[in-house]
């Protein structure tokens, strides 16, 4: 279970969510992370970031294409590609969706693939993974947003001239604790060296291949990669929702991930929307699948030592 606390909602905000309080808290939090959005676009605004100029959209239109998943929070979902389009207009976004009343978005650059009710995490972002076409992709949550740090063009060029690396992850400004983004990524994710992985990293846990790249053996769940990359680990259909973890302990030793500090996705997951979390927190087969999983894999590693 250890591995999963990042998943589970804490005491507090489990006792709002069921108490008369819930909409009021998840109407104020819906209003504080509008107005931290707000708040560091301008500040990063102020400070000199800008939007991609017409040379940056036309080079992540040609080589990428954005991927998430969706599941009963279509408001977000249709924020979410609402910004990819303000960022990158005319990107390609493959959506897959399934919630109990179907996403719809009009555009001329969005697919959505539609699931039957509660597919789960896993099997939508393998269904869009198929369809992605380009060469490198964008993975995303519907409840993410992209900034002017988030620069996908830069970090493009970086995987362009570093063939060792697969995967750049970008950093996460959550609302409404909106931490720094650097300092929390390699706090938080310092600890995941996936030394419990069947294969060794193939570049160590925390390597600076520059001063802005860190080599991680789980990074956060936003990233651009090479899509074959990705295809060669793809995600476990049997995991309905806590796919992350698990994503990362398969890539040990294929695939080579970093973060890129000084990156930003704005990220306000609303942990007092009733409705979304019952789904969300129902994770206990994923657990038990998980757990036969590993045995599994410890008597197959057993076996083969004793045959060597």
């Amino acid at each position: 279970m250890s591995l999963y606390r990042g998943e589970i909602m804490s005491e507090f905000t489990k006792r709002i969510t069921a108490s008369p309080l819930q909409p009021l808290a998840s109407l104020s939090f819906r209003l504080i992370s509008r107005l931290d959005y707000l708040f560091f676009d301008a500040l990063y605004a102020i400070s000199g970031d800008s939007k991609p100029n017409q040379d940056e959209i036309d080079f992540v239109k040609k080589n990428v294409t954005f991927i998430y998943k969706s599941f009963e929070r279509q408001n977000m979902a249709t924020r979410l590609y609402k910004s990819i389009q303000s960022y990158y207009p005319g990107v390609k976004v493959i959506i897959a969706d399934d919630s109990r009343i179907p996403l719809e978005i009009v555009g001329d650059c969005v697919e959505i693939i539609h699931l039957p009710f509660n597919t789960g995490v896993s099997a939508g972002l393998n269904k869009a993974l198929q369809a992605v076409k380009t060469p490198f992709l964008v993975k995303l949550d519907d409840d993410e947003l992209l900034t002017r740090r988030t620069k996908i063009g830069e970090q493009l060029h970086f995987l362009m001239n570093h063939p060792e690396v697969d995967l750049v992850a970008f950093c996460p400004l959550t609302a409404v604790l909106c931490k720094n983004p650097d300092k929390h990524v390699e706090v938080a994710y310092n600890k995941f060296s996936m030394e419990e992985a069947p294969r060794k990293l193939l570049i160590p846990h925390m390597t600076k291949l520059d001063d802005s790249h860190i080599v991680m053996g789980k990074t956060p769940n936003c990233f651009l990669a090479r899509t074959e990359s990705i295809k060669k680990i793809g995600w476990d259909d049997n995991i309905r929702m806590i796919d992350h973890h698990e994503f990362f302990y398969r890539a040990a030793g294929i695939l080579v991930a970093v973060a890129a500090k000084g990156t930003v996705i704005f990220h306000y997951h609303n942990v007092f929307n009733r409705k979304y979390q019952s789904y969300r927190m129902d994770i206990e087969s994923d657990l038990i699948y998980i757990r036969a999983k590993r045995i599994l894999e410890r008597e197959k590693l057993m076996e083969k030592m004793k045959l060597e």
